[in-house]
């Protein structure tokens, strides 16, 4: 068996999100399954690690990192052309698009993570919401499976997209190698290196209006002089104008609550397990990797009771509406201050991380491809 993969999401150096989510399940899929050849194709030269039954295509020449734009029309056009040469059985489509050109012996296999183009298009820029709403969808409608990672996704894509619950798995993310760190070390090797308060909750999330961070800066208003600092981690995002309007309306200053930003991937599991609470009251999530990420940390969790959610957390998290201002407040109030119910968080959340695993979702992964051919 041949198996395709859009590797464009392996292109990033960063541990999260979708190349998180394709990066583990391939590396996992490759050391379970010796027999088959897998073939990555990006305009790009991808870093992966080297196995003898992987194949790299890509186009030699280039030099220059290309857009999502000039990879896409390379994959739809050369990398089309590379996978008939190479006599392709399965493509994986790994950002939610299919090349619509594929030879018809070639079975199709797409990811989606999420229906943010159909929830809140106005949280995307203008290509995404193009690419997604005419790409996407018709990808959906002509793949002959569908992964996807919630159940919340499973049931918006039988409602949305009218698509049989026969034609759809739930494969679910993981943390990746997060643990329990000393909380006062942690904590001190956060304050030193980013200038930040010891004595700090967190939320990690793109700076952009679905994670619903305005709510967040207004419950936290609360806390304002309690000497706890509020971190958000996360790179910039799209319409996030309003987010640091509500920040300077309520007055915070720096010492109260701090962007730090991308934060890289080798001082998250210290950022998450140095935080007192971590905060997640994000409108809507195909999974919600952060609270994951939080609980494996040994970290105590609230998150929303939206979309995805309740499956990360199960029957062990504080779920709470996301536009629920006063019930917020009162939440954070009860864990920060209550060292007994601090530690129940951190224990039912450490056995909630316990059942997702990388390994477990590569072999489900790779059954589909099986059942395909």
């Amino acid at each position: 068996m041949k198996i395709a993969v859009d590797a464009f999401p392996l292109l990033s150096k960063h541990k999260s999100g979708i190349p998180n989510y394709v990066r583990n399940i391939l590396s996992h899929i490759l050391d379970e399954d010796t027999a088959d050849e897998y073939f990555l194709y990006s305009k790009n030269p991808v870093m992966f690690q080297d196995r003898p039954n992987l194949r790299c295509r890509v186009k030699h020449s280039a030099t220059a990192e290309s857009s999502s734009y000039g990879n896409t029309l390379w994959l739809f056009s050369k990398g089309v052309q590379m996978m008939k040469q190479d006599c392709i059985d399965i493509f994986w489509g790994t950002r939610q698009m299919l090349p619509p050109f594929l030879p018809g012996g070639i079975k199709k296999v797409l990811t989606v993570y999420d229906l943010v183009w159909h929830y809140f298009p106005g949280t995307m820029d203008a290509y995404n919401r193009l690419v997604m709403n005419f790409f996407t969808k018709s990808s959906i409608r002509s793949a002959d499976h569908i992964i996807t990672i919630s159940d919340a996704s499973r049931k918006a894509l039988v409602d949305v997209m009218r698509i049989s619950e026969e034609r759809i798995s739930v494969i679910y993310p993981a943390a990746d190698g997060y643990m329990p760190l000393d909380k006062n070390d942690s904590a001190l090797y956060i304050s030193e290196k980013y200038q930040t308060n010891k004595d700090y909750v967190l939320t990690v999330s793109t700076i952009e209006p679905r994670k619903n961070l305005p709510m967040l800066l207004k419950i936290f208003s609360k806390f304002k002089h309690s000497g706890i600092q509020l971190l958000i981690a996360g790179a910039s995002g799209w319409k996030n104008s309003a987010i640091f309007a509500e920040y300077r309306r309520l007055g915070f200053s720096e010492d109260q609550v701090r962007f730090l930003g991308y934060v890289p991937d080798e001082d998250m599991n210290r950022l998450y397990s140095g935080a007192r609470l971590f905060l997640f009251p994000s409108i809507y999530e195909g999974f919600g990797i952060p609270p994951l990420e939080a609980m494996a940390a040994g970290t105590p969790v609230i998150t929303s009771n939206s979309s995805s959610l309740p499956e990360v957390t199960g029957d062990y998290g504080m779920l709470l509406d996301p536009h629920d201002l006063s019930g917020w407040q009162d939440a954070i109030d009860k864990v920060l201050y209550s060292r007994t119910l601090q530690d129940d968080l951190v224990h039912k959340g450490l056995q909630s991380a316990k059942r997702f695993s990388w390994e477990h979702s590569a072999s489900q992964t790779l059954e589909i491809f099986k059942k395909l051919v």
